[in-house]
């Protein structure tokens, strides 16, 4: 590997250009963020590059290795398992002890990682990474010195496999929990760990697989909230439950910024933000994620919250009643703590049974018009929603900030069964998001049985249907329409995606209902998903 190319420009040697052009070579490979087909692993580049010339070789290394899923990269780069084009050993569970030149190499590249996710679908089933792992964590060496993020989650009886890629330059901490009440020390252990261990901890993740126990009962509630209450940097905390003190512990620290927890109790709540305190937690937090037991609780957090939030998730076990919800709704537009919110997210946890007879109208949302900053509607109910083209023109009227408007999306349906049956219809939809040009995600409640006078549905007229004129960003749309309509969406099946596609042309890609789902008994959902180009 050569010092310099001498053909290369010069403009190359300068670091922030080359890291620029590095910048764009890497590919973000999450499923759902880019379309299948156009996602190639920038290994190969980044590698290529790397072996280009010393100039080149310290930040390919760097973007090469700076985010891994398991632990097999390093066991591959020193030799203790193949290549993956070879076939690996049967299962053995023995332990692995690598040499000194091993732990050598693994040490010059280790160095580079800053993010690594560890699951159980990384342990391989052979038990090697999980022998490495466990012959790592009998050492004093840190095994990625440098992590910034950690994602695990595998069964709590091997969490003391993580102690090797505890460092004090984690930043982010991601854990989902398995298997709690089996081996809960282990778990217990690892909390306890976490402040000395990361005194850089900024943001903390803690999920949960369904458990016997409720959320403010979990036993690992209290090693947690102690482990919280050490943690000095915290700007982000995703938990299942906290205990008061270490919420009031949160509430004091100028760093936070974004709390998910289960909301505390209206009594708890009235002791935290009923006090002289109260008026100085939670100073900076602008994002809220709550889980509801009691829809009381919510009336009290609302009444107290201290300061302005600029998002607002609501999870609720109980069903959403429409006189609560529109009280709710005059709650949040009274108060200027509530005034700037951009984001509101109102939903039901998948417990809750499906209530085709309980019918939320826009007289129950109205409120939310006051709120002028809203740019995401998300209100994702078990109930049936009754929404008609005249208020969605009160809203585009009432809300223009709106990037995206989600109604029903998971379960619900938007019902023809309220006291005056609507549906709103195809040249509707378009009209609607015509009037929002930044509008873009979209999920409503259809009736295709206009489509055929709305529209010529023969194959060739379609064709020859020219793009619709528009300056919509609209990049994804959900629609979903009455079970007995299927036999239309049946009978103009391939139709529908040159319609659609005319219809929206700005779409980098449209899979006109690709998936059917029955959601509702008189309610079926074609998902109509473009790949985002964002």
């Amino acid at each position: 590997m050569s010092s310099v190319n001498p053909t290369m420009h010069r403009a190359l040697l300068i670091p922030e250009i080359l890291s620029n052009i590095i910048s764009y070579i890497i590919v973000d490979e999450r499923p759902g963020v880019w379309p299948a087909e156009y996602v190639t692993s920038s290994a190969l580049t980044l590698f290529a590059l790397a072996l280009t010339c010393r100039a080149f070789s310290e930040q390919a290394l760097d973007a090469l290795w700076n985010n891994f899923k398991g632990v097999e990269p390093f066991m591959r780069c020193a030799g203790i398992i193949p290549a993956p084009k070879k076939r690996l050993q049967k299962d053995k569970d023995y332990p692995i002890i690598p040499t000194e030149a091993q732990l050598a190499i693994i040490a010059r590249y280790g160095y580079r990682v800053r993010s690594l996710e560890v699951g159980m679908n990384y342990l391989r089933r052979d038990n090697l990474a999980q022998s490495f792992l466990r012959t790592i964590s009998g050492s004093s060496r840190i095994l990625v010195p440098n992590l910034q993020s950690l994602e695990i989650g595998f069964p709590c009886r091997l969490l003391h496999l993580v102690f090797p890629l505890l460092g004090p330059r984690l930043q982010h901490f991601f854990i989902s929990i398995r298997d709690y009440e089996i081996d809960r020390q282990q778990l217990h252990t690892v909390f306890q760990c976490l402040p000395s261990y990361c005194p850089s901890l900024e943001s903390l993740t803690v999920l949960k697989f369904h458990h016997p126990f409720h959320e403010g009962d979990a036993p690992f509630v209290l090693p947690l909230s102690h482990a919280i209450q050490k943690m000095p940097k915290l700007r982000a905390v995703t938990v299942p439950a906290i205990t008061k003190d270490a919420l009031v512990y949160l509430g004091g620290l100028s760093s936070l910024t974004d709390i998910s927890s289960h909301l505390p109790t209206g009594s708890d709540l009235e002791d935290i933000l009923g006090s002289s305190r109260g008026p100085f937690l939670f100073e900076n937090v602008d994002s809220v994620d709550w889980e509801i037991k009691e829809w009381r609780d919510v009336e009290v957090f609302t009444r107290l919250w201290p300061h302005k939030l600029t998002s607002m998730t609501l999870r609720s076990e109980a069903k959403f009643d429409p006189s609560l919800l529109q009280v709710l709704c005059d709650s949040l537009h009274v108060r200027e703590a509530f005034r700037n919110l951009q984001c509101i997210c109102l939903s039901e946890l998948v417990p809750c049974r499906l209530s085709p007879s309980i019918i939320i109208t826009i007289d129950t949302i109205r409120p939310l018009f006051y709120l002028s900053q809203l740019r995401v509607v998300d209100i994702d109910t078990r109930s049936c929603m009754s929404i008609g083209a005249n208020d969605l023109v009160e809203m585009a009227e009432a809300w223009h900030r709106l990037e995206v408007l989600l109604l029903n999306k998971t379960d619900g349906s938007m019902s023809g069964a309220a006291p005056m049956p609507q549906w709103v219809t195809v040249p509707e939809v378009v009209r609607f998001v015509e009037l929002y040009p930044t509008l873009k995600e979209l999920c409503i409640g259809i009736t295709l049985c206009t489509v055929d006078d709305d529209y010529d549905m023969d194959q060739a007229s379609l064709r020859a249907l020219g793009p619709r004129n528009s300056d919509s960003r609209l990049e994804a749309l959900t629609l979903k329409y009455p079970r007995d309509e299927e036999y239309i969406r049946k009978t103009y099946s391939s139709d529908f995606g040159i319609l659609f596609s005319k219809l929206f042309p700005r779409m980098n890609r449209l899979h006109p209902f690709q998936v059917l789902q029955i959601l509702h008994p008189d309610s079926i959902k074609p998902h109509i998903q473009p790949y985002s180009n964002s």
